[in-house]
């Protein structure tokens, strides 16, 4: 003890004066408010600013429009932002030293938790549901990640309110279920409508004795006929814009074959099509005018003189980039005026529809008649 060297009381209390002064440093380091530190250097006093640092990211935090909170990993709130405090309604300072779990719905606090575990340990991110003080709940999205370097705080958190986007998503869709609805209903008038008009021309064909101007009104029939069947079609189906073209086709072929053979004809209709292409409405109707027009040619005027054995053929298929539809007979034949666009007012409709919506127009080799209409599928496409 007698070896110790003595320490001049001055220098003493400078030291004491000292350690007072770091330990006052250290203190407002901690409580943030230090505003800068100087240092001397070899070239003189350096200033480091902390609050230039660490201001903007507060300012960021507190105005930001996503509630921020650091936790404990039990889930006390050791901070948490302005825009927290307001999802669940209350104040900032009644948020620190409560558990997170207690602002979750009860349903969702067992997620929470295993959310808050697995974000101490690393991060996590998925959907919650905040319960405010009044009992209001609200759809949310936390994300959680570990403060490795914090002495106090376990992690940080962002909560993301869902309720403004759903409530606009659920709005989009009521309202896209609400047009959905008044187009089936449009339709559903257009082909009840149409139905009428084809039932008052029957009507009238039946009245009319001269066969020619009673074929001619019988031929209307059968084209508004097609056109009510869109519409029908359109109606029942999930999709409003497009229309499943094998389906609608067989139909119309079907309706025009029954309307126009007499009871007990030899004549048949063989139907080979590939579902689930669908095309859009306009093309839709330009071909179930053309099918109509066709398949109402072979059955007046392929078998004049009656037949056994008489066979109208309805395919359709892709062919490789396109849609192919083919009408064919095993009738007499059609004549060359006609394959060139003239003849009927039947076959000059098929010859403007077809140049209406792009479609190559193909006759083909006897025996019988042969008709191709290939659409390319950027008209129709496979769904």
């Amino acid at each position: 003890m007698g070896n110790l060297p003595q320490i001049n009381p001055v220098e003493i209390a400078r030291l004491q004066a000292r350690l007072a002064e770091l330990e006052e440093l250290v203190r407002a380091l901690q409580m943030g408010e230090a505003d800068a530190l100087v240092i001397d250097g070899p070239r003189g006093p350096l200033i480091y600013t902390l609050r230039g640092a660490e201001h903007p990211y507060r300012v960021l935090v507190e105005t930001m429009n996503e509630g921020a909170l650091t936790l404990l990993a039990d889930g006390t709130i050791l901070y948490c932002n302005g825009k927290f405090a307001e999802m669940v309604g209350l104040p900032q300072d009644q948020l620190t030293g409560r558990s997170l779990l207690d602002l979750i719905a009860p349903a969702d606090r067992l997620l929470c938790a295993e959310l808050l575990s697995a974000g101490a340990a690393g991060s996590s991110k998925g959907p919650i549901t905040l319960q405010a003080v009044d009992g209001s709940q609200r759809p949310a999205q936390i994300s959680l990640r570990a403060l490795q370097d914090e002495t106090e705080a376990n992690m940080c958190a962002v909560v993301t309110d869902l309720s403004g986007p759903q409530a606009v998503a659920a709005q989009l869709r009521a309202a896209f279920a609400e047009k959905q609805l008044l187009l089936r209903e449009v339709h559903h008038r257009v082909k009840n409508n149409l139905q009428i008009v084809s039932s008052l021309l029957r009507l009238q064909a039946e009245n009319i004795s001269d066969e020619r101007v009673s074929a001619a009104v019988q031929d209307s029939q059968n084209r508004i006929r097609a056109l009510a069947l869109v519409h029908e079609q359109l109606y029942r189906s999930e999709s409003l814009a497009h229309i499943d073209i094998g389906e609608y086709l067989q139909s119309i072929a079907t309706s025009v074959w029954r309307s126009l053979s007499m009871r007990g004809s030899p004549i048949r209709l063989a139907s080979e099509v590939s579902h689930g292409i669908s095309i859009n409405i306009d093309q839709a109707i330009a071909l179930g005018l053309i099918v109509t027009e066709l398949v109402s040619n072979s059955v007046k005027h392929a078998f004049p003189h009656g037949t056994k054995d008489g066979t109208i053929s309805l395919r359709l298929h892709k062919d490789g980039n396109a849609l192919r539809v083919e009408v064919a007979d095993n009738g007499v034949g059609m004549p060359a005026q006609v394959n060139a666009g003239g003849g009927s007012l039947g076959m000059q409709l098929v010859h403007g529809l077809c140049r209406q919506i792009g479609a190559a127009l193909q006759f083909g080799d006897g025996p019988g008649t042969t008709v191709i209409i290939r659409v390319p599928l950027g008209k129709a496409e496979a769904p």
